[in-house]
Parts: C-alpha cells; structure tokens; sequence
C-alpha cells in the first residue's frame, strides 16, 4: 500500500487541536535535537531516578576503602599523620599483596620522614593523587604521568576536561611512585556527580583518573589508549579493556548503594587477614583487591559530594566516588546511553506524537485515556527495562514530556476550537431570536455576550502576590476595548489591555476575536511575551475584511520576582505608581497596532518592579475623556489624579478614584469612547 502522505497531512491540520498540537511537536523536536547533551536535564533527571531505584548490584567486592575516620584520628592523632606513620599504615597493607593501592591525596612538602616513606613505596604496585586546578592556581606538575596514544584523530584530547594547572607530591615521593592518577572530577551543572572523567588535561599533558591510573598499573601497562573518530572520543582502552565514553572522555558512574561498598578504618587492620569492615566484625581479606585510601572523617572532609543517589545515602566523600568508578571499569559493565541516541530519541518523541495527534481526535473517551496511558506506560517501561537488564540510559523522559505537550495543546486548541463554535453557534441563535426585536434590545444582548467574556478578578484563585482590578465602560451599549488576565502557571499573570479601532457592533465582534486569540496564543505553551505578540498579530490578521486594528499592551509579570516582561503594539504606556515617587510612564519601543504590519517584528521588554508597584493600564477613553466643550482630559492630569495613590489602596479602590475623577472631569457629557482601567499591584513574594 503506498504511503498517503497528503492524506496523512490533511488528517493532521484538519482541525484547530491537531494543528495546534502539530506546531508543539514540531517545537519540541527542534529543542530536543538542538539542545546539548550536557544540558539535557530530562536526561539527567531520569538517571537519578534510576540510579536511586535501581542502583547497580555488585556481583563481586573488588575494592576496598581504608578510611581516615574518627576512630582512625582518636587513635592516630589529627592528620595528616607524620609520614613514617603513613609509611607504617601503607606496608602494612602492601603486605596484604593487593593487586594496588591508591591514594587520593598527595604529600605536597618535603619532611626529614620522607625516607621511611619512599622506601615503603619503593617496587610497590602503589597510585599517588594528582589534584588540578582552574585559573588562578599557577602550579606546573612536572611529574611522569603515562604515555597516552590517540587512536582516531590528533585533537580527541581537545574534548577532554582541562585544568590550567596541577598539584603533586614532592619529587622524591612522587617519583617514588608508580602511578598518578588525578582525583580531580567535575560535577554536573546541578552539583552532582553523576559522570566520570578518565582522562584529564593538564597543561597540554594527559592524565588519567586515580581509578583508572590503578588499573594500569595493576595490569603493568605501559599506556592507555584514547579511541574515538571525528575527533570525538569513544573508548578508552587499558590492554585488552575496552571502556566506553562519551564524546569528553567520560563514562556514567553506575552506583551501587553505599553500604554495599567495603569499607574499613584505618587502624582496622588485621595483619595477615585483612581488615575490619566499620559497623562489622566481618574481616575482607585484601590480596588480590584494589584498596583505596581517604579521608572519611565528616570534620576533615573537604566536601560531601551529591550524588543520584539521593538522601543521606547519595552525599559521599571523592574516596567512594572513586572506588564507585572503579568497580564499574574492574567489572566491565558500563552504564551507557543508546547509540546514536541523538536520532532515535527524537524519532521515538516523533512517532509517538504524531500517534497520539492521529488517534486522539477520533476516539471515544475510553479510547483517548487508553492510548495516552498505553504512550506512558511503552515509555516508562521500555526505559526501566533497558537500564535494569542492559544498563542503557534511555531518554524516555524528553519524548514522555513531548507526548505530554502535544495532549494539553490538542486539549487547548479543541477546547479553543469548541468554544468558539459553541459562540458562533449561541450568536446564530441570537440572532434568530432577536430578529423581530428592537436594535437596542440586539445591543443590549450583545453587551451581555461581551461583558461575559471578560474575565472577573474573583474568579482567580487567592493569591496574596498580587492585587488586580479592571473595569470596562463601553462608550455606547458595547465598545471595541478589551482586557485580559490569567495564570499561564503558578508564578506568572499574563495580562493585556487593548483598543479596537471604531466602535459600536464591529468593533466589538473584532474584540471578541482579538481577545480570544490573543489567549489561545499565550496558552500554546510560549512564555516569550514578544513571541505571543506576534503570533497574535499574524493570527487576528487572517480574520479582518474590515481592515481593523487593535492597539495592544500585553505582559507577563513573574509573581515571585517581579520582573514584568511585556510587549507594546502601538497602546498608551501604562503608568507606573512607586510610592515615595511621581507616577512614571512604562516606556519601550513597541511596534505598531496589531494587523497593521502582519509581519513585525514585535520584541520582549523588561521592567523589574518592586514590592507595592502597582501598573495602571488604561485606554483613550481615560487620557482623551472629553468635556462638553471639547477639552480633554490628557496624560497630566490623569498623574495628578493618581500621585496621591497610597502604597495601602486596594486596585479596586485606585480603580474606583481614577473612574470617578473622569466622572467628575466630563461632568455628565456624552463618553467619547470606549474607557477601560485594569490594575495590577505586585506585593512582593509570599513570605514563608
């Protein structure tokens, strides 16, 4: 059967909800591909999720810790210890013959002890730290690190994480040992340590992590290779190894909870045995593991680090990190990501929206709930499965989120859709009722139907951030202004005040239609005021034999910072009334009225308010108020009339004053046009 592609497309635009849905799926899968992977927080969210509900099960000990803890300090003293002491704990447990033994830390300044220390050292499979640096410490290390090969491109090493500087041991001491393994690590964005770095750069020089620097030297090889292509790193290899990486020459840390890691004290040593695990009586012998030592006391430790773990169990000391790293490279099962991840995660967001836009529309409401559960559950499960048998990090939370999307916007746009059929319909009917009536008594039906649409600040939920007020006052029985207000979420209040051009009925049917507009654009998922604007513009343009047009203010004002972002098309600045100060005009440089110019390009503006700043928004029908005479009432006289306004007036009550004063100004001559006033006080953030 071949593939009906126009079909497919007709079924896809064929009503406002697909449509609407369409264009966020589209939106969604340009982010998706665009976004880096380092920044994927869906990503990242989803492997915490994972690592925290199931973390890996080590099916053999590996590694051990020997700790610097409390009791260590009551027995041995504060450290660090004198060297021959350290010299003493390390052959101690070079005795035990561990295949190596690291050391995350390093012995910066030269003592007469050094000696004891070198001479403990001397011929043992035995890993010192080497710690980087950023800018600002300009220290070169000038000790021997291993040859590090590049196989796939001579600037694979161009991705790898890089510290101007470095730190070491002394040299005798450093020479003295047989590995350098650095115990430097970057956490993510968040502060966590959720990825590995294996290879570090050090001032054009390659280092190896203190993990994988102990693994080389227990397998007694001369070098680590660095594979990758398109100068891009894939693998790092150690003999006959293979260590999967990202593209930076990292590998996603598999944790495994932490009372599962061997861990014993420093002065748990059992000579010939072993150690003593803390909180046990259970002895681990040491031959044959990997032993790391670190520092573990809470007092001592430079910093807990978070990792996905989570909760008390997911802050651990750089010692357990690295022991984590290397039980993960010892066993040979990586966590990982899907190859070629950056094409099948957006196909699946892809495949799964253009289901899901498809099948919604024509379902019975069994069905729709059914195939949105279904879409969930192939997500939820296919990632948990993949990650509990294979160790795969699978993205299902970004096509989870698209899918999600792409339900609420067809619910909005059919919602919009119904709703505006349901007042096209209700208009016929009107209009079939009323066609033997009066044109006062059609006016007076219509001015119903347009006070009606206006939103009415009690019908918001409570909110003590803010203080909003609005009233219209049609010039004749209905006019062309209109207002808005609603929650686009909990922390943001998208508003607007607008003019149309003309009065009387078409100018009020053209109201209506801007209105309605102007919220199904702002609830298509865009937090970019401009963005909406011109969404707007282009939309109302579609639908304008008349050639109207509307003047426009429109702002979002985020309620728990109070930064207003907002959007002029050709509307009077608003004033903005500051206590202690003269009334002020919220100036920017805007753009003409909507549907003069279909194509402008409108831009957000930025305003910080303050708590008490409270925003009048007014049409002409306040500044150009007119008198009998014909004297307007202007923009001075309306500062003078709101600068005595005190930080305690309610919006209703500034509401009120600043009507009445146009009351008193026109004294009872006929209204020029159409008067609209909404208030909006911002209070600050909610205290706790």
């Amino acid at each position: 059967m071949a593939l009906d592609i126009a079909g497919t497309f007709r079924r896809l635009t064929g009503g406002l909800g697909r449509r609407v849905a369409a264009g966020v799926l589209a939106v969604f899968l340009l982010f998706q591909v665009a976004i880096p992977p380092d920044l994927n927080v869906a990503r990242l969210a989803l492997f915490d999720v994972f690592q925290s509900t199931m973390p890996r099960q080590p099916t053999a000990d590996h590694v051990v810790v020997i700790g610097i803890d409390d009791d260590a300090i009551k027995a041995r003293g504060p450290w660090p210890w004198p060297r021959d002491r350290q010299a003493a704990l390390i052959r101690s447990l070079l005795a035990a013959r561990p295949k190596a033994l690291g050391f995350d830390g390093f012995w910066q300044e030269e003592t007469r002890q050094d000696p004891a220390l070198i001479a403990a050292l001397a011929g043992a499979p035995f890993v010192v730290g080497v710690q980087g640096f950023d800018p600002g410490r300009p220290v070169e290390y000038q000790g021997v690190l291993p040859t590090v090969p590049l196989a796939g491109g001579d600037r694979l090493a161009d991705r790898l994480p890089s510290f101007p500087s470095a730190e070491g041991s002394a040299p005798a001491l450093d020479a003295a040992a047989a590995g350098h393994g650095v115990i430097s690590n970057q956490a993510d964005r968040d502060g966590v340590f959720r990825r590995y770095s294996l290879l570090s750069v050090f001032d054009g020089r390659m280092a190896a992590a203190l993990s994988l620097e102990l693994y080389r030297v227990a397998e007694r090889s001369e070098f680590i290779t660095l594979l990758g292509r398109d100068n891009r790193a894939e693998a790092v290899q150690v003999k006959s190894l293979r260590i999967p990486t990202d593209r930076r020459g990292r590998i996603w840390i598999d944790y495994e909870p932490r009372n599962l890691l061997k861990v014993c004290s420093a002065v748990a040593i059992v000579p010939g045995k072993g150690c003593r695990l803390i909180d046990s009586n259970t002895i681990v012998p040491l031959n044959d593991k990997f032993v790391l030592i670190g520092v573990l006391a809470p007092a001592l430790e430079d910093q807990q680090r978070k990792t996905p773990l989570g909760g008390r169990e997911g802050a651990m000391p750089g010692v357990e990190i690295h022991a984590q790293a290397l039980e993960n490279i010892i066993s040979g099962v990586f966590a990982r990501t899907l190859p070629n991840a950056q094409i099948i995660e957006p196909a699946l967001t892809l495949v799964l929206g253009l289901f899901l836009i498809l099948a919604l529309p024509a379902a019975s409401v069994f069905g729709r709930a059914t195939s949105i559960a279904a879409t969930v559950t192939i997500l939820g499960l296919g990632g948990a499965m993949l990650w509990r048998e294979f160790r795969i990090l699978a993205d299902v939370a970004s096509p989870a989120i698209g899918c999600s999307a792409v339900v609420v916007a067809m619910l909005a746009g059919g919602l919009a859709e119904a709703d505006a059929q349901r007042r096209r319909l209700r208009q016929e009917l009107e209009i079939r009722k009323l066609a033997a009536a009066r044109a006062e008594g059609e006016l007076e039906a219509a001015r119903a139907i347009q006070m009606g649409i206006l939103p009415r600040p009690e019908d918001l939920a409570r909110d003590d951030r803010y203080d909003l007020a609005a009233l219209m006052v049609s010039a004749r029985q209905i006019g062309g202004d209109l207002y808005d207000f609603f929650k686009i979420d909990p922390d943001h209040l998208f508003f607007a005040v607008g003019d149309v051009s003309g009065k009387g009925l078409p100018a009020s049917l053209f109201m209506a239609l801007g209105k309605s507009l102007c919220k199904s654009c702002a609830l298509r998922g865009e937090t970019d005021i401009g963005a909406i604007v011109r969404r707007a513009n282009q939309e109302i343009s579609r639908d304008n034999p008349e050639m109207l047009f509307i003047t426009l203010f429109a702002g979002i004002l985020d309620l728990g910072t109070g930064e207003l972002r907002f959007c002029n098309a050709g509307h009077d600045a608003p004033f903005l009334l500051r206590a202690g100060e003269h009334p002020m005009s919220v100036l920017g440089e805007g753009g003409p009225p909507l549907c003069v110019a279909d194509e402008f390009p409108y831009q957000t503006e930025i305003r910080q308010l303050v708590p008490g700043d409270l925003l009048c928004l007014t049409t002409d029908g306040v500044t150009e108020a007119m008198t009998a005479d014909g004297a307007l009432m202007g923009r001075d006289l309306v500062e003078r009339v709101l600068a005595p306004t005190t930080a305690t007036a309610s919006a209703r009550q500034v509401t009120e004053h600043l009507q009445a004063a146009v009351a008193t100004f026109v004294a009872g001559a006929e209204p020029s046009d159409d008067l609209t006033i909404l208030m909006l006080r911002w209070k600050g953030a909610t205290l706790p």
